[in-house]
């Protein structure tokens, strides 16, 4: 039971949102809140610049999304999600290539925890009440009797380096910690608690947790030792959990609302070559889809999360508020987390013109293959981080010759993002990458939107930088100096940084895609 228990707190850097002029939130240029039919202007049409490659390994099939959605905890009793040593040889077997752009581990390290896996170690995470339990916990085996025990050994990191703590908060170096770890035997399970409230101590001496959650925890942690002794717990699906060993990939659905729609979804897994990467994308049909008409097609990024908006928008255009379109939403391949920042910094940042590069000569074109698309009539959105590639794509669109969107949806863009910062130029960023000096016009419609009360919450990360809000405002009066006014900018009032989002697509879809009332 020996175990060295290392805190690594980690920072989501979400990102945030903008506030706005109210002159300029019906401001746009003349009829540009109505939509125009195809048959009123001339179709554009794409060039599709997949290469053989590509083309080879891309195929459209069945929905596969609940294979890999995220399972509810359930609220009331313990549970434990168990990992067999051939799961965990997989994971770890695979983590390098699921994750090139995590530092924190090298491959030699990942090695050694492969070596380190016998036949017979079986791994689990637990969870009381619906709350995980974050300090140690038995062997599966264990009945309540004579073991072994060795403390937690608490290490913390911060500018000043790595150092260690006993278990009154006090700094002692590698030496004593690796001593304080040595393993003794106990006589049995009441002669522990002691030991396991001590840990939970060393949990808040490292900032686990708040001191008040010290008993609470302590509370939830005997009941998980209790039954684990009299086998009383529940067993989780193997991947309910993004697991004690990582961040595994999962997908934010409604299982019971996507099952609704799934009959009308087309899961199309796409390779880009450029980015070595595979790209899940998910084409949902309105109602009553006539493949010899003309559609407009709502584009998503950051699909693990906006798949999940498929079936309320498509309800919408049921329900007569909106018009018929193809919702698209853009995820990455199932083996690679969607919600970590480390993916979304390289595709949304990093890798930005590769990305659009994609979006625009591979991926538009092909969908262009598939269905009648109006690609004057389309819109491209992004959020946060995506917000920053959304703004990106709009005023890097006129350095293309497929011209796959009409409309942009700027979502809370993390201009300030730390994330963002080191892979791009402000000052590009600040001048629309100097659109408006190649170009007299822009003949696209923005919907620049964010959370109303999204920047207190990371006021922290502002540094000089504009905050959401600010960067918002300033994005606002910009435009305005560029004398382009065929944009909208909207504050959710009550909403932080992601609150509004479900209400904001429903509004703009009916804005782009405007009911055929007749």
């Amino acid at each position: 039971m020996k175990k060295l228990t290392a805190l690594c707190m980690s920072l989501i850097f979400l990102l945030s949102a903008v506030s706005c002029e109210s002159k300029n939130q019906n401001s746009t240029r003349d009829n540009s809140s109505e939509s125009v039919s195809s048959e009123e202007k001339t179709a554009i049409k794409l060039t599709n610049h997949m290469t053989d490659k590509e083309k080879q390994n891309t195929r459209a099939g069945e929905l596969t999304v609940f294979d890999h959605e995220q399972k509810k905890i359930p609220e009331e009793g313990v549970w434990l999600e168990i990992w067999t040593p051939e799961q965990q040889k997989d994971y770890w077997s695979n983590y390098i290539e699921n994750h090139p752009y995590n530092t924190y581990i090298t491959e030699e390290e990942i090695q050694g925890i492969l070596n380190s896996i016998g036949e017979s170690d079986f791994t689990h995470s637990a969870f009381v009440d619906g709350q995980r339990i974050l300090s140690g916990l038995p062997t599966l085996d264990y009945d309540g009797g004579e073991t072994t025990y060795s403390p937690s050994l608490v290490s913390i990191t911060d500018e000043s380096g790595t150092y260690y703590l006993d278990e009154n908060g006090n700094k002692i170096t590698e030496e004593e910690a690796l001593q304080a770890t040595d393993i003794f035997k106990v006589a049995n399970f009441d002669e522990l608690k002691e030991y396991i409230h001590k840990d939970i101590e060393c949990l808040a001496l490292a900032g686990g947790i708040d001191e008040s959650e010290i008993e609470p925890e302590y509370q939830r942690t005997i009941r998980v030792w209790e039954a684990i002794i009299d086998k009383s717990y529940g067993k989780l699906a193997f991947g309910t959990t993004e697991s004690r060993l990582g961040n595994a990939p999962v997908w934010e659905i409604d299982h019971d609302a996507t099952s609704e729609i799934a009959e009308f979804v087309s899961e199309i897994s796409i390779y880009d070559e450029e980015l070595d990467t595979n790209f899940i994308v998910h084409v949902t049909l309105p109602s009553g889809f006539d493949p010899e008409k003309t559609y407009p097609a709502f584009v998503l990024t950051d699909g693990v999360w906006r798949f999940g908006n498929h079936p309320a928008l498509r309800k919408e255009m049921e329900n007569g508020n909106a018009g018929s379109a193809l919702l698209v939403s853009i995820g990455y391949d199932y083996s690679m987390n969607g919600m970590d920042d480390t993916n979304r910094k390289k595709y949304f940042c990093e890798k930005d013109k590769e990305f659009l590069d994609f979006i625009t000569d591979n991926l538009m074109p092909y969908l262009g293959e598939q269905y009648n698309v109006d690609f004057g009539n389309s819109t491209l959105y992004g959020h946060s981080l995506g917000g920053t590639f959304a703004h990106y794509a709009v005023f890097n669109s006129d350095k293309y010759e497929n011209q796959p969107f009409g409309n942009y949806i700027i979502g809370s863009p993390a201009f300030w993002s730390p994330g963002f910062l080191p892979y791009a130029d402000l000052s590009e960023v600040k001048s629309e990458y100097g659109y408006f000096d190649r170009n007299d016009t822009l003949d696209k419609r923005i919907f620049i939107c964010a959370g109303a009360d999204e920047d207190p919450v990371y006021e922290e990360y502002y540094g000089d930088n504009d905050s959401t809000l600010e960067g918002v405002e300033n994005l606002t009066k910009r435009l305005e100096s560029y004398g382009f006014t065929n944009f909208e900018c909207k504050l959710y009032p009550g909403s932080g940084h992601y609150e509004f989002i479900p209400e904001m697509l429903n509004e703009v879809l009916a804005k782009f895609c405007p009911a055929d009332k007749n």
